[in-house]
């Protein structure tokens, strides 16, 4: 691998590790973590006076986000190509994971909004997976494109 490519892969890694933390913060303070936060957040409520979230409104932010999520798994997942074969057998299983835990995190709110809380409870437990997942392959991809960079430099 190219050094310069090497430095690249170390980017994107950062910038994962902000989009991940920006998501989580976002998340927290809009929906928060609770069952009845996230309830009233795509249900609304009367007492509150707050309107129930709309399919049209959901598909506004589904829209960016499946692209966004979408290259974010496939980049994660094409980095992991470039370190050592037992990172690479390690890491199969999570990619998949993290793509699943994405689209059940965007499509949740859409089955929410339906009258299946259940969901509720799979928006919480997929966000959460996003983030952990993301977090130990930012952290495979970064530790293999900086050992490699060291690699490199100490020539």
């Amino acid at each position: 691998m190219h050094q310069s490519y090497r430095l690249a892969v170390i980017y994107f890694t950062l910038f994962g590790l902000l989009l991940l933390m920006s998501g989580a913060i976002l998340f927290v303070e809009k929906l928060g973590m609770s069952y009845e936060s996230i309830s009233l957040f795509y249900l609304g409520s009367e007492a509150q006076f707050t309107q129930p979230k709309s399919t049209f409104g959901l598909l506004e932010t589904a829209l960016p986000h499946l692209g966004a999520m979408g290259l974010f798994v496939f980049v994660i997942g094409h980095f992991l190509l470039f370190t050592p074969k037992k990172e690479k057998a390690r890491a199969i299983v999570p990619v998949v994971l993290l793509f699943i835990a994405a689209l059940l995190d965007i499509i949740s709110g859409f089955i929410i909004i339906q009258g299946w809380t259940f969901f509720i409870w799979i928006k919480l437990v997929s966000f959460f997976s996003l983030q952990i997942i993301g977090l130990y392959l930012l952290f495979l991809v970064f530790k293999s494109a900086l050992d490699s960079l060291l690699k490199y430099t100490k020539r």
